[in-house]
């Protein structure tokens, strides 16, 4: 099993993870740029250092300067010093040239991390891939755009840096995950909810061509939820942050507290229109003609996209009417986004997941938004912790329990998401020994994999969601 790897930086070292006879390689806390705090806060990731010797790599790095939710605490520091990825790899040597998934986390663009316990677990890189999660710059930090920085940008552009930071993450994983047993040709990108939204916005930007090779949108994608905005409108909210920090040159606001950044940005919330009365802070994407050429609909309209072979995903609450957060926009969304990879000769594969433990479904819990995510990462036994937030969910819509009982149901439906998902990641179609054949999503057919209790495959996927008003 590997534990020390050389980068192009220098050496890592990291810990094994896992069961016996079923155990990964975890190395976590990999620098991918430089720190950018200082001078390099608000400018795109610059190459870090490299480091003499060998660096231990067992313990997470800071996150992303965010808001908590009240009552929750952080289990990670937070730090403007956070662009660090993870690698968990079931490789016994270097260059097996297993299929690369990395993973771009939730939680809009304003909260979350690549360090949560659920997807640093052995259990999905077992079925033969290496598994990268990465942390990155949110909110304030990842997205503000302004005048002066649009000025001092060679490139004429500002905002965006969150998106930037994950394409340095994927020119890493191109540079160095072979000496960790990936295969640099054959890296799916997949992620929920506001990862969803980072991948679809990868598929969008010039800067990521030939970066990835697969992509999965799980419960979110740019084209129906964050779907950006212009850069002049993404600089007036800039210019009015600045105005609230009292800096008037980027001096000052470089020179601002991160604590006070956040501070102020959380006065700063605008309502989305697609997710009713939700408000949310303003930073977006922008399209300002160096990352992102125009809005993300615009651009999978018209098939100018970074085409590969697609899943899309959305759980049966969150296209029906569980709480707490409910869209059957994205359903429309999805189709589109399917059809602008077919015109590329490309294929697209549609599916709802409306699994949730049996008690729960008794006691009238729905499979609400990122129910999804245990099964996806192997979570069937409850290790990670990650169980408990959907318990908070499960008793805010009527269910009695908080802590699931799991059966053996979940861990079939556990295993039957993991083998599609890498099996995806192998050879760009879900097909996995022993589970029901998966076909591309045909308009005409308007099929779907439903994944309930057995996976079976159904029409009608375009009668669960209706257009973004």
């Amino acid at each position: 099993m590997l534990q020390v790897v050389k980068t192009d930086k220098g050496y890592v070292s990291g810990t094994i993870i896992g069961e016996p006879e079923k155990q990964a390689a975890i190395f976590r806390g990999i620098p991918y740029a430089a720190p950018p705090v200082g001078e390099l806060r608000w400018q795109p990731p610059q190459p870090n250092a490299p480091w003499e010797g060998i660096r231990e790599c067992t313990q997470y790095s800071a996150i992303s300067p965010q808001a908590t939710i009240p009552g929750m605490t952080s289990p990670f520091p937070m730090s403007e010093n956070c662009l660090y990825l993870n690698v968990v790899t079931p490789a016994k040597k270097p260059h097996e040239k297993l299929p690369v998934m990395v993973w771009m986390h939730g939680g809009g663009y304003f909260m979350g991390c690549g360090n949560d316990k659920i997807w640093n677990q052995h259990r999905l890189p077992q079925f033969g891939v290496v598994v990268v999660t990465i942390t990155h710059r949110l909110g304030p930090f990842g997205l503000v755009a302004h005048p002066a920085l649009t000025k001092e940008s060679p490139n004429n552009a500002s905002g965006n840096y969150l998106f930037l930071d994950l394409i340095a993450a994927l020119k890493w994983v191109q540079k160095n995950i072979a000496a960790f047993g990936g295969d640099p040709g054959n890296v799916t990108i997949f992620g929920e909810s506001g990862g969803g939204a980072k991948v679809s916005i990868m598929m969008c930007s010039p800067l990521a061509k030939g970066l990835f090779h697969r992509a999965i949108c799980e419960s979110g994608t740019a084209t129906a939820i964050s779907p950006g905005f212009p850069l002049a409108k993404m600089e007036e909210h800039g210019k009015t942050l600045f105005e609230k920090l009292g800096a008037t040159t980027l001096e000052e606001a470089r020179r601002v507290p991160w604590e006070k950044i956040i501070e102020v940005s959380e006065t700063m919330s605008i309502q989305d229109k697609n997710v009713g009365t939700l408000k949310l802070p303003p930073w977006d994407a922008a399209f300002e003609g160096w990352v992102l050429q125009d809005s993300p609909d615009k651009l999978f309209q018209s098939s100018n996209i970074n085409t590969v072979p697609l899943i899309v995903m959305a759980t049966y609450g969150e296209v029906t009417n569980v709480p707490p957060l409910v869209m059957p926009f994205v359903i429309p969304a999805y189709i589109k986004m399917i059809e602008s990879v077919n015109k590329n000769g490309r294929k697209g594969y549609a599916c709802i997941f409306d699994q949730v433990p049996a008690v729960w479904r008794r006691e009238g819990f729905g499979s609400a938004h990122s129910t999804e995510l245990t099964y996806v990462f192997g979570d069937w036994d409850n290790s990670s912790g990650w169980w408990q937030g959907i318990g908070m969910m499960a008793k805010a819509t009527g269910a009695k329990s908080e802590v699931p009982v799991l059966d053996a149901t979940d861990r079939e439906i556990s295993e039957a998401m993991m083998g599609y998902w890498t099996s995806f990641a192998k050879t760009g179609k879900p097909q996995y020994k022993g589970l029901p054949e998966w076909p591309e999503y045909l308009s005409a057919k308007d099929n779907y994999m439903y994944l309930n209790l057995k996976p079976q495959m159904r029409e009608g996927f375009s009668k669960f969601g209706y257009p973004v008003p």
